[in-house]
């Protein structure tokens, strides 16, 4: 669980990169201008894709959260695949104990997809109570008007066929605490204090985590 272990690999890479030349340009063909969500389940092309990638033992209530990372990879794709990699300072400073001034941090929407990658295997998650514990690799930050769409990424590796997948979007809660009354973002699998990591225990931390990265940019 040392920080920077493991071999980086880009999740789109990872899943999409065979559908660059002809399955991503064909959904931008029969979509034109549309972005939405509702119309992309209503492509043809995007619909053989997304059978195409569905595991053969299906998805379970995962189904939600499989279509949205399509999406935004699709999203990513057209808009340029633009990444912003954060190195180990800037990972650890969206990590920080809640600050008075991030209920009022607003962040302004992207005006094109990207995907923000942090340093690797830093940010910790369980995506299921009884899952397993696995890194954040970063998340699609998707143009949303107001507010935040992210899609995040959990366990990614490139001897893994896929990823774990969380998405979430809204605004920012006015109050944000754990319920066992640990500091945000403290680690909460075993040894992590030692190891000086970090983790998400829920989708509340992962939206300030998208906000304080929209407003880390702002600022710099």
């Amino acid at each position: 669980m040392t920080p920077g272990s493991a071999v980086r690999v880009h999740p789109f890479d990872l899943v999409f990169a065979a559908f660059r030349a002809d399955r991503l340009p064909a959904i931008r063909a029969e979509l034109g201008g549309l972005s939405d969500l509702d119309s992309f389940m209503l492509n043809p092309a995007a619909l053989d894709l997304m059978h195409e990638l569905r595991p053969d033992d299906g998805l379970g209530d995962a189904v939600d959260d499989f279509v949205a990372l399509v999406h935004a990879a699709y999203l990513y794709w057209r808009d340029g695949e633009r990444t912003s990699q954060l190195d180990e300072k800037r990972t650890r400073a969206l990590c920080m104990p809640l600050a008075a001034a991030d209920p009022a941090m607003g962040g302004r929407s992207p005006e094109a997809a990207r995907y923000i990658q942090v340093a690797p295997q830093l940010i910790w998650g369980r995506l299921a109570e009884d899952g397993p514990f696995e890194p954040l690799d970063g998340w699609f930050d998707l143009p949303s008007g107001t507010g935040l769409r992210m899609v995040a990424c959990f366990g990614v590796h490139p001897e893994r066929p896929g990823m774990s997948v969380a998405a979430v979007a809204g605004s920012l809660p006015a109050a944000i605490s754990r319920e066992d009354g640990t500091p945000l973002f403290a680690p909460t699998m075993s040894g992590g204090d030692l190891a000086g990591l970090h983790a998400i225990s829920g989708p509340e931390e992962l939206l300030l985590l998208g906000f304080r990265a929209r407003r880390g940019e702002e600022m710099s």
